[in-house]
Protein backbone atom coordinates (compact mmCIF):
# COMPACT_ATOMS: atom_id res chain seq x y z
CA UNK A 1 0.00 0.00 0.00
CA UNK A 2 1.40 3.45 -1.25
CA UNK A 3 2.08 5.85 1.76
CA UNK A 4 0.43 9.52 1.87
CA UNK A 5 3.29 11.37 3.94
CA UNK A 6 5.16 13.79 1.62
CA UNK A 7 8.14 12.67 -0.58
CA UNK A 8 11.51 13.32 0.04
CA UNK A 9 13.23 15.52 -1.92
CA UNK A 10 16.40 13.68 -1.19
CA UNK A 11 14.71 10.22 -2.90
CA UNK A 12 13.43 12.06 -5.92
CA UNK A 13 16.91 13.77 -6.51
CA UNK A 14 18.18 9.47 -6.14
CA UNK A 15 15.81 8.61 -9.32
CA UNK A 16 16.13 11.03 -11.07
CA UNK A 17 19.61 10.73 -11.15
CA UNK A 18 19.44 6.76 -11.47
CA UNK A 19 17.51 7.28 -14.44
CA UNK A 20 19.37 9.88 -16.36
CA UNK A 21 22.72 8.17 -15.36
CA UNK A 22 21.29 4.33 -16.26
CA UNK A 23 22.79 2.57 -13.68
CA UNK A 24 23.32 2.41 -9.88
CA UNK A 25 26.54 2.25 -9.60
CA UNK A 26 26.72 5.67 -12.14
CA UNK A 27 24.11 7.15 -9.75
CA UNK A 28 25.66 6.47 -6.96
CA UNK A 29 29.03 7.94 -7.90
CA UNK A 30 27.16 10.89 -9.93
CA UNK A 31 25.96 12.30 -6.31
CA UNK A 32 28.81 11.15 -4.06
CA UNK A 33 27.12 8.12 -2.36
CA UNK A 34 27.08 4.74 -1.47
CA UNK A 35 26.00 2.42 -3.95
CA UNK A 36 23.66 0.99 -0.98
CA UNK A 37 22.60 3.94 -0.24
CA UNK A 38 21.30 5.24 -3.49
CA UNK A 39 19.20 1.32 -3.73
CA UNK A 40 17.79 1.81 -0.40
CA UNK A 41 16.34 5.53 -1.41
CA UNK A 42 14.62 3.56 -4.54
CA UNK A 43 13.81 0.63 -3.06
CA UNK A 44 11.65 3.42 -0.01
CA UNK A 45 10.66 5.40 -2.82
CA UNK A 46 8.80 2.48 -3.87
CA UNK A 47 7.39 0.96 -1.20
CA UNK A 48 6.09 4.53 -0.48
CA UNK A 49 4.70 5.21 -4.03
CA UNK A 50 3.71 0.89 -4.13
CA UNK A 51 4.88 0.95 -7.41
CA UNK A 52 7.85 -0.93 -9.66
CA UNK A 53 9.73 2.37 -10.58
CA UNK A 54 12.87 1.28 -11.77
CA UNK A 55 14.05 -2.19 -14.14
CA UNK A 56 17.01 -3.85 -13.50
CA UNK A 57 18.85 -5.47 -17.02
CA UNK A 58 22.08 -5.75 -18.43
CA UNK A 59 21.95 -3.32 -20.43
CA UNK A 60 21.14 -0.92 -17.22
CA UNK A 61 18.14 0.59 -15.52
CA UNK A 62 15.15 1.90 -17.44
CA UNK A 63 12.35 3.87 -15.94
CA UNK A 64 8.91 1.17 -15.91
CA UNK A 65 5.62 2.92 -16.80
CA UNK A 66 5.11 4.33 -13.39
CA UNK A 67 8.68 5.74 -13.44
CA UNK A 68 8.53 7.45 -17.02
CA UNK A 69 4.91 9.30 -15.51
CA UNK A 70 6.67 9.95 -12.12
CA UNK A 71 9.93 11.45 -13.55
CA UNK A 72 8.49 14.57 -15.21
CA UNK A 73 6.80 15.78 -11.68
CA UNK A 74 10.41 14.91 -10.11
CA UNK A 75 12.16 17.12 -11.84
CA UNK A 76 9.68 19.64 -11.64
CA UNK A 77 9.37 19.09 -8.03
CA UNK A 78 13.50 19.08 -8.01
CA UNK A 79 13.42 22.53 -9.65
CA UNK A 80 11.03 24.45 -7.46
CA UNK A 81 13.46 23.20 -4.45
CA UNK A 82 16.25 24.49 -5.61
CA UNK A 83 14.50 27.78 -6.70
CA UNK A 84 12.75 28.60 -3.30
CA UNK A 85 16.43 28.19 -2.20
CA UNK A 86 17.75 30.77 -4.37
CA UNK A 87 14.91 33.15 -3.92
CA UNK A 88 15.12 33.02 0.03
CA UNK A 89 18.91 33.88 -0.95
CA UNK A 90 17.88 36.62 -2.56
CA UNK A 91 15.88 38.07 -0.70
CA UNK A 92 19.05 38.27 2.01
CA UNK A 93 20.81 40.13 -0.69
CA UNK A 94 23.36 36.62 -0.78
CA UNK A 95 22.29 35.26 -4.39
CA UNK A 96 23.79 31.88 -4.04
CA UNK A 97 23.53 28.51 -5.51
CA UNK A 98 23.28 26.89 -9.13
CA UNK A 99 23.04 28.47 -12.91
CA UNK A 100 21.98 25.60 -15.10
CA UNK A 101 22.81 27.27 -18.71
CA UNK A 102 22.60 25.42 -22.56
CA UNK A 103 24.24 26.47 -25.36
CA UNK A 104 24.35 25.44 -29.01
CA UNK A 105 28.25 24.70 -30.63
CA UNK A 106 28.78 28.07 -31.46
CA UNK A 107 26.96 30.17 -28.51
CA UNK A 108 28.76 27.64 -26.09
CA UNK A 109 32.25 28.21 -27.47
CA UNK A 110 32.35 31.88 -29.10
CA UNK A 111 29.56 33.38 -26.89
CA UNK A 112 28.80 32.30 -23.77
CA UNK A 113 32.32 32.99 -22.14
CA UNK A 114 32.15 36.40 -22.30
CA UNK A 115 28.31 36.88 -21.01
CA UNK A 116 29.40 34.32 -18.17
CA UNK A 117 32.26 36.62 -17.27
CA UNK A 118 29.60 39.70 -16.83
CA UNK A 119 27.26 37.52 -15.40
CA UNK A 120 29.70 36.18 -13.01
CA UNK A 121 30.88 39.67 -11.68
CA UNK A 122 27.69 40.71 -10.83
CA UNK A 123 26.59 37.41 -9.32
CA UNK A 124 30.03 35.65 -7.83
CA UNK A 125 28.10 33.84 -5.50
CA UNK A 126 26.52 31.37 -8.38
CA UNK A 127 28.02 28.51 -9.87
CA UNK A 128 27.22 27.22 -13.45
CA UNK A 129 26.66 24.49 -15.35
CA UNK A 130 26.85 24.94 -18.79
CA UNK A 131 25.13 21.61 -20.73
CA UNK A 132 26.00 21.29 -24.67
CA UNK A 133 24.51 20.05 -27.57
CA UNK A 134 22.63 21.40 -30.99
CA UNK A 135 19.85 23.49 -30.93
CA UNK A 136 17.26 21.39 -30.72
CA UNK A 137 18.42 19.85 -27.99
CA UNK A 138 19.05 22.57 -26.02
CA UNK A 139 15.72 23.92 -26.32
CA UNK A 140 14.33 21.23 -25.68
CA UNK A 141 16.53 21.31 -22.16
CA UNK A 142 14.77 24.61 -21.64
CA UNK A 143 11.30 23.08 -22.02
CA UNK A 144 11.87 20.05 -19.69
CA UNK A 145 13.54 22.26 -17.29
CA UNK A 146 16.96 20.92 -17.49
CA UNK A 147 18.36 24.51 -17.88
CA UNK A 148 17.25 27.83 -16.51
CA UNK A 149 18.08 30.06 -20.06
CA UNK A 150 20.14 28.66 -22.96
CA UNK A 151 21.51 30.06 -26.21
CA UNK A 152 20.20 28.73 -29.11
CA UNK A 153 21.33 29.11 -33.42
CA UNK A 154 17.79 29.44 -34.40
CA UNK A 155 14.31 30.88 -32.82
CA UNK A 156 12.21 28.89 -30.78
CA UNK A 157 8.53 28.88 -31.61
CA UNK A 158 7.69 26.80 -28.69
CA UNK A 159 4.91 27.65 -26.59
CA UNK A 160 5.30 28.78 -23.04
CA UNK A 161 9.23 29.98 -23.34
CA UNK A 162 10.89 33.23 -23.46
CA UNK A 163 13.03 34.35 -26.91
CA UNK A 164 14.95 37.34 -27.71
CA UNK A 165 18.00 38.23 -29.27
CA UNK A 166 21.34 37.77 -27.81
CA UNK A 167 23.93 38.19 -30.45
CA UNK A 168 24.52 37.55 -33.77
CA UNK A 169 27.22 35.82 -36.70
CA UNK A 170 27.99 35.56 -39.98
CA UNK A 171 28.11 31.97 -41.85
CA UNK A 172 30.97 31.82 -43.99
CA UNK A 173 31.81 29.20 -47.09
CA UNK A 174 34.91 27.47 -46.36
CA UNK A 175 37.36 25.37 -48.48
CA UNK A 176 40.56 23.66 -48.13
CA UNK A 177 43.44 25.81 -49.36
CA UNK A 178 44.01 23.65 -52.55
CA UNK A 179 40.59 23.81 -54.27
CA UNK A 180 39.43 25.67 -56.74
CA UNK A 181 37.37 27.95 -54.98
CA UNK A 182 40.24 28.96 -52.71
CA UNK A 183 41.40 31.55 -55.29
CA UNK A 184 38.05 32.69 -56.34
CA UNK A 185 36.90 36.10 -55.75
CA UNK A 186 33.46 34.72 -55.04
CA UNK A 187 31.31 32.11 -56.86
CA UNK A 188 27.70 31.46 -57.74
CA UNK A 189 25.41 29.47 -55.80
CA UNK A 190 25.33 27.23 -58.54
CA UNK A 191 28.96 26.80 -58.22
CA UNK A 192 28.30 25.67 -54.43
CA UNK A 193 25.47 23.56 -55.37
CA UNK A 194 28.14 21.34 -57.76
CA UNK A 195 30.64 20.83 -54.65
CA UNK A 196 30.93 17.78 -52.39
CA UNK A 197 29.77 18.97 -48.60
CA UNK A 198 30.11 18.49 -45.21
CA UNK A 199 26.89 19.14 -43.38
CA UNK A 200 25.99 19.39 -39.51
CA UNK A 201 23.63 16.58 -38.16
CA UNK A 202 19.52 17.42 -37.66
CA UNK A 203 18.48 20.07 -35.45
CA UNK A 204 21.87 22.12 -35.61
CA UNK A 205 21.28 25.77 -35.85
CA UNK A 206 24.21 26.56 -38.38
CA UNK A 207 22.24 23.24 -40.45
CA UNK A 208 19.36 25.15 -40.65
CA UNK A 209 20.84 28.52 -41.50
CA UNK A 210 23.02 27.30 -44.05
CA UNK A 211 20.42 25.68 -46.19
CA UNK A 212 17.92 28.69 -46.13
CA UNK A 213 20.52 31.37 -46.99
CA UNK A 214 20.89 28.62 -50.29
CA UNK A 215 17.58 29.09 -50.82
CA UNK A 216 16.45 25.53 -49.68
CA UNK A 217 14.78 25.31 -46.89
CA UNK A 218 14.87 22.33 -44.83
CA UNK A 219 16.06 20.02 -47.63
CA UNK A 220 19.33 18.77 -48.52
CA UNK A 221 18.58 16.96 -51.49
CA UNK A 222 20.06 19.13 -54.30
CA UNK A 223 23.14 18.91 -52.18
CA UNK A 224 26.28 16.31 -52.95
CA UNK A 225 26.34 15.96 -49.56
CA UNK A 226 29.59 13.42 -48.76
CA UNK A 227 28.73 13.80 -44.47
CA UNK A 228 26.97 14.57 -42.07
CA UNK A 229 28.96 15.36 -38.75
CA UNK A 230 28.50 16.42 -35.14
CA UNK A 231 29.97 19.97 -34.17
CA UNK A 232 31.94 22.80 -35.89
CA UNK A 233 35.16 21.10 -34.99
CA UNK A 234 34.19 18.03 -37.36
CA UNK A 235 33.39 20.11 -40.04
CA UNK A 236 36.55 22.35 -40.16
CA UNK A 237 38.43 18.86 -40.43
CA UNK A 238 36.33 17.09 -42.67
CA UNK A 239 36.92 20.08 -45.28
CA UNK A 240 40.82 20.51 -44.03
CA UNK A 241 41.35 16.84 -45.04
CA UNK A 242 39.18 17.30 -48.54
CA UNK A 243 36.10 15.11 -48.18
CA UNK A 244 34.04 18.88 -49.36
CA UNK A 245 33.46 22.03 -48.94
CA UNK A 246 30.90 23.55 -45.80
CA UNK A 247 29.53 26.44 -44.11
CA UNK A 248 30.73 28.17 -40.79
CA UNK A 249 29.94 30.69 -38.42
CA UNK A 250 32.40 33.18 -39.00
CA UNK A 251 33.46 33.11 -35.66
CA UNK A 252 34.99 29.39 -35.88
CA UNK A 253 37.78 29.90 -38.60
CA UNK A 254 39.51 32.82 -37.23
CA UNK A 255 43.08 31.28 -36.47
CA UNK A 256 42.11 28.72 -39.49
CA UNK A 257 42.04 31.77 -42.07
CA UNK A 258 45.51 33.16 -40.28
CA UNK A 259 47.60 29.97 -40.69
CA UNK A 260 46.52 29.62 -44.05
CA UNK A 261 44.98 26.05 -43.59
CA UNK A 262 41.16 26.89 -44.43
CA UNK A 263 40.04 29.50 -46.82
CA UNK A 264 36.82 32.02 -47.08
CA UNK A 265 34.64 32.10 -49.95
CA UNK A 266 32.57 34.92 -50.43
CA UNK A 267 29.40 33.31 -52.25
CA UNK A 268 27.23 35.74 -54.16
CA UNK A 269 23.69 36.84 -53.90
CA UNK A 270 23.69 35.16 -50.34
CA UNK A 271 22.72 36.75 -46.88
CA UNK A 272 24.28 34.61 -44.01
CA UNK A 273 23.94 36.96 -41.14
CA UNK A 274 21.94 35.18 -38.48
CA UNK A 275 21.20 35.68 -34.59
CA UNK A 276 21.40 33.92 -31.88
CA UNK A 277 18.57 33.87 -28.98
CA UNK A 278 18.54 33.63 -25.50
CA UNK A 279 15.70 31.28 -24.34
CA UNK A 280 13.94 30.59 -20.90
CA UNK A 281 10.85 29.77 -19.45
CA UNK A 282 7.89 31.83 -18.65
CA UNK A 283 8.30 34.27 -16.25
CA UNK A 284 6.72 32.61 -13.48
CA UNK A 285 8.86 29.89 -14.15
CA UNK A 286 12.59 31.22 -14.34
CA UNK A 287 14.78 30.63 -11.73
CA UNK A 288 16.22 33.83 -9.87
CA UNK A 289 19.79 32.94 -11.16
CA UNK A 290 18.04 32.37 -14.59
CA UNK A 291 16.33 35.41 -14.29
CA UNK A 292 19.37 37.39 -13.50
CA UNK A 293 21.47 35.86 -16.70
CA UNK A 294 18.67 37.01 -18.65
CA UNK A 295 19.23 40.53 -17.73
CA UNK A 296 22.98 40.66 -17.77
CA UNK A 297 22.52 38.99 -21.49
CA UNK A 298 19.81 41.59 -22.89
CA UNK A 299 22.16 44.15 -21.11
CA UNK A 300 25.52 43.13 -22.28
Amino acid sequence: MAHTDPLSIRQLEVFVALVDQGSFTQAARHMGLSQSTVSGHIADLEKRLGVRLVGRERSGVTPTGAGEILLRPARDALRAERNARMAAAELTGLLRGTLALGGSTIPAVYILPSLLRSFREQHAGITVNLLTGDSTEVVEMVRQGDVDAAITGFKPRARGLRVERADGDELVLIAPPEHPFASSKAVDVADVLTQAMVLREEGSGTRLAMLEALGMKHNERELNVVCHVGSTEAVKACVRAGLGISFVSNLAIEDEVKAGTLAVVPVKGVSTRRDFWIVAREEDDISPAGRAFWEVTLGA
